[in-house]
């Protein structure tokens, strides 16, 4: 009897102890059905945005919009240069997309996972656009694989473009347990109502998905034969076609705990009232001269740029050094504009005259920095989130203009057109492309010019374009098509509208420039030799120094072109 009672407790005890057990849950082994994937999925996307913003400085230096100092190519960036973004794109995005995607699909969170899913394939895509062959298949393994080996950038490109496949059939896979509203800081994407069936963050997440697939079969098509698959997206056109649609971060105007400002703002809008960047004296010549100056100059001028000064009345050689030195003789003289019909010389120094004050600095100038943080051009209210330009000339502040709150332009309609002119021009598709080209330039010139209203920024009724001035830059711009000796002339113009609009987003920027060479008129380097340009970049020093795999590139690092890239090095600049 005393052994029956002891056996009946046992089993009792055990009992309890399986009931407790399902009351309880290990902090140290979580259920995948409780783990916060919101958490991952905010992560995701911060960490994206931080990505995109360093890579997209490294290009917009190397294609002259902000300056690369050089003063040769081989020297412009060490390894250490790109320690910080390799660690982003690999624990900051990788790392927390694959969380996501993992316990999101666990959790029937599809339109998180979706989502997810297309930053990450961006983001894969970038860093071959970037260094070339990277790892990915065996990377973020954890402490089964501390040394991943790289896999090759055609094999990494292709599974970018099958998970951006995967992410659209998950935006609309049937069961969601929910969507992430106001936590999708790209769309505010909401659930279903009988009205609207696909809500409209779900549809501009997919024509997001399939314009990212348009850009790599255009990135490629140099090595692949991606006509059909071009062909098939340009027709079917479930692209971002509007201002609506456009695929941007945007940043808010806090400046602490923690500051939401575009980064470009914080370096530039400073207590000191000094400007932190230089912005490159080509890309300020083409944009306030090139192309039509004074009342003729484009329409996004003085949003793309805040003068400190107006003049050039403080120029000396304590200020600005190029201002007494003779011309480079390398810098060619004599060209022909084919938007005006006049001769221009290569801009050197300081842009026109004296009494523009757009003060930025040639590519490659490693000189010594003169105290002229308060004379720079410095970045306006588009995309940046700076000052209009009204001619204030007063220097820079903190609170000035939009206060920072700023985009990244990471893929707007516009450009969506310039693809479709270059496919046009091509001849991969049936199509006028100065119809493309016209269109593109309108829809940029848009979005800048009504961007301020968005960030309740107010601008002068003198200050806004007049209709005529944008249409007199199209027409200038449509003739130079026209009047294009060859299909080489007539890419040029249609690169040169896309490098403009490009303003924010340096990895298009130079991915545009590799595959095309052009804007085919680029400032030299300041130095006669600078050695190749840069066809990718060197490996982090994270990478190589701390995985067994991996070797630095051979010879001096920059030459060696991704795959998509099989154009001579005399092409570039």
């Amino acid at each position: 009897m005393k052994k029956l009672l002891i056996i009946t407790g046992m089993l009792l005890s055990l009992g309890s102890c399986k009931k407790l057990d399902n009351l309880l849950v290990n902090p140290n082994a979580p259920d995948p059905s409780t783990a916060n994937t919101d958490l991952y999925f905010t992560q995701v996307q911060l960490s994206f945005a931080g990505f995109f913003n360093e890579a997209s400085s490294r290009g917009m230096e190397l294609t002259r919009m902000f300056i690369m100092a050089g003063p040769n190519y081989q020297n412009a960036y060490g390894p250490t240069a790109y320690d910080g973004l390799w660690s982003t794109a690999y624990t900051g995005v990788f790392k927390h997309a694959n969380e996501m995607i993992s316990l999101g699909t666990v959790q029937k969170k599809y339109v998180h996972v979706g989502i997810t899913k297309i930053l990450k394939a961006y983001t894969m895509m970038t860093l071959v656009d970037m260094f070339g062959d990277v790892p990915y298949t065996e990377a973020n393994l954890g402490g089964s694989n501390t040394n991943p080996k790289a896999d090759r950038g055609v094999d990494i490109y292709a599974k970018a473009i099958v998970l951006l496949d995967e992410g659209i059939a998950d935006l609309v896979r049937s069961g969601a347990s929910s969507y992430p509203g106001a936590q999708d800081l790209f769309y505010q994407t909401v659930a279903p109502t009988t009205a609207i069936p696909v809500p409209v963050g779900v549809q501009n997440w997919r024509r997001v998905a399939k314009t990212l697939k348009l850009r790599a079969y255009m990135n490629t098509r140099l090595v692949q034969n991606n006509t059909a698959a071009i062909q098939a997206l340009l027709t079917e056109n479930d692209l971002v076609n509007t201002k609506a649609q456009d695929f941007e971060f945007k940043y808010g105007s806090k400046v602490s705990n923690p500051s939401t400002r575009h980064p470009r703002y914080s370096g530039n809008y400073t207590p000191s009232g000094n400007a932190g960047d230089y912005i490159g004296t080509h890309f300020l010549w083409t944009v306030a001269i090139e192309r039509g100056a004074g009342a003729n100059a484009d329409p996004r001028l003085r949003y793309y740029f805040y003068r400190q000064v107006i003049n050039n009345a403080q120029v000396s050689p304590n200020t600005s050094s190029c201002s007494v030195e003779t011309r480079p003789a390398h810098y060619t003289t004599g060209s022909t504009n084919p938007y005006t019909g006049t001769t221009y010389d290569m801009p050197f120094c300081l842009v026109a005259n004296a009494t523009t004050g757009l003060w930025g600095r040639d590519h490659g100038d490693n000189s010594g920095i003169p105290p002229d943080g308060n004379l720079r051009t410095t970045v306006g209210v588009y995309p940046f989130g700076g000052e209009i330009d009204e001619a204030q000339a007063s220097r820079v502040s903190l609170d000035r203009g939009a206060r920072g709150a700023g985009i990244q332009p990471i893929w707007q309609s516009a450009f969506t057109d310039f693809l479709r002119a270059e496919a046009a021009l091509a001849g991969i598709v049936a199509a006028d492309p100065k119809v493309a080209l016209e269109s593109g330039m309108r829809k940029s010139i848009d979005k800048v010019i009504t961007y301020p209203a968005t960030v309740n920024v107010a601008v002068a009724p003198a200050t806004v374009p007049t209709q005529a001035r944008i249409d007199g830059l199209v027409s200038r711009v449509l003739n130079a098509f026209d009047l294009a000796a060859n299909n080489g002339e007539r890419l040029d113009v249609i690169m040169k509208e896309y490098y403009v609009a490009l303003w924010g987003n340096g990895i298009d920027a130079y991915n545009m420039y590799r595959r095309t060479g052009k804007p085919g008129n680029f400032q030299f380097t300041k130095i006669a030799n600078p050695g190749t340009f840069i066809r990718s970049y060197l490996y982090p020093s994270v990478y190589v120094n701390l995985n067994l795999n991996a070797t630095q590139k051979p010879g001096t690092g920059v030459e060696t072109p991704v795959f998509w890239d099989n154009n001579p090095a005399t092409l570039f600049r």
